[in-house]
C-alpha cells in the first residue's frame, strides 16, 4: 500500500537516529540513508537534518511525518478490511440453535470440504427468542412456514412426519404407535402456525376427535427443556427426538408432515451456492462417496 521509503522515513522519525531505525527494520544504516535520500530526491525536498542528537525534521519532514502516518493507519485499516471480506467470501456461516441442529449439515459438509478445503465454515447462535444472526448463510430446519422462512429460499431433503412426545411417566410412553381416537379427551401441547396449512390440517384432526389443544407461540426454551409442562404430551415433528431426553416420540397413524432441508439467504454468495449445488447433487444423483445423510 505504501514505500518501502516512506516506511524508513517514519521509522526514523520515530526512534530519531539513523541507527536505531536500521536496527528495527534489520538493515543496514547506509541503507536508511540511502532510502531518505530517494525519498527526498523524488520529492525535491529536504526532510531532515542530522545532528550530534540523532535527525531534525524540517517543516516540509513534520508535515510528511503528520499526514503519512495517518495515511498509513488509514492503509492499514483497508487492508484488514479487504482481509476480511476475503474471509467472509471463502466462509459459510450456519445458523444453529436446540431446534436447528447440523443434523445433515456437518456430514454434507465433511464430504463438501474434502473436495474444497478453501472454504471454512463458522456457527452462528440464534437466540432463545429466534433472532437469526445477520451474517447467517444457512439454517437447517423444517419447513413449518414461520415468518422468518418466507424471506429466504429453502431446498427440501425429505418429508418429516408429526408425533406425540409423552415423558417416560406417562402411560402412552409405552406406546409404539398413536391413533387420533386414542387421543381423545387428552390434552396436548402444540405450536401456533398460521403459517403452514398442514399444521391446520393437523389441529383440525385433533380437535374432530376431541382432543384439547394447549396452543403456545414458537417453542421456547422454558416450555421444551424447563418446567414449561411436566406429564402432558406434546405435538412435535419427529425429527426433534434428540433434543427432548426423558421422553419419547411416539409416531402417529395419520399422514401428517413438513418439508425438511436447507434454508439458505435469497442474495447468497457464490461460496454458499456452491456448496448448496453439492447438497443438491448429493440427494438428486448421489456423490463419490456413496453415502447419502438422512435423518435417523
Amino acid at each position: 500500500m505504501y514505500s518501502t521509503q516512506i516506511k524508513t522515513f517514519l521509522e526514523v522519525c520515530e526512534k530519531g537516529s539513523f541507527n536505531k531505525a536500521a536496527a528495527e527494520l534489520y538493515i543496514t544504516p547506509s541503507a536508511v540513508l540511502q532510502q531518505i535520500n530517494s525519498l527526498e530526491k523524488r520529492l525535491s525536498v529536504h526532510l531532515m537534518v542530522r545532528n550530534r542528537g540523532g535527525v531534525e525534521l524540517t517543516p516540509a519532514g513534520e508535515y510528511l511525518y503528520k499526514e503519512a502516518t495517518a495515511w498509513i493507519r488509514q492503509g492499514d485499516a483497508i487492508l484488514e478490511e479487504v482481509r476480511y471480506i476475503a474471509e467472509q467470501e471463502s466462509t459459510i456461516y450456519i445458523g444453529t440453535s436446540l431446534l436447528e441442529k447440523c443434523r445433515l449439515l456437518y456430514e454434507l459438509w465433511m464430504l463438501y470440504s474434502s473436495q474444497n478445503d478453501s472454504v471454512k465454515i463458522n456457527m452462528v447462535s440464534i437466540d432463545a427468542d429466534h433472532h437469526i444472526p445477520s451474517q447467517t448463510d444457512m439454517v437447517e430446519s423444517i419447513n413449518s412456514g414461520v415468518p422468518w422462512m418466507k424471506e429466504w429460499e429453502f431446498i427440501k431433503i425429505c418429508d418429516v412426519p408429526f408425533g406425540i412426545a409423552a415423558s417416560e411417566r406417562n402411560p402412552f410412553s409405552r406406546r409404539e404407535r398413536l391413533s387420533p381416537e386414542e387421543l381423545r379427551g387428552e390434552t396436548v401441547i402444540c405450536f401456533r402456525d398460521d403459517g403452514s396449512e398442514t399444521i391446520q390440517d393437523v389441529f383440525g384432526c385433533l380437535k374432530a376427535h376431541e382432543v384439547k389443544l394447549d396452543i403456545h407461540e414458537y417453542p421456547s426454551n422454558a416450555l421444551l427443556w424447563g418446567s414449561g409442562f411436566k406429564d402432558q404430551l406434546l405435538l412435535v415433528p419427529m425429527c426433534w427426538n434428540d433434543i427432548l431426553p426423558g421422553m419419547k416420540l411416539i409416531p402417529c397413524t395419520w399422514d401428517y408432515d413438513l418439508p425438511y432441508g436447507i434454508f439458505y439467504r435469497k442474495n447468497a454468495s457464490e461460496t454458499v451456492r456452491s456448496f448448496l449445488s453439492f447438497i443438491r447433487k448429493t440427494y438428486e444423483d448421489g456423490n463419490e462417496q456413496g453415502i447419502v445423510p438422512v435423518l435417523n
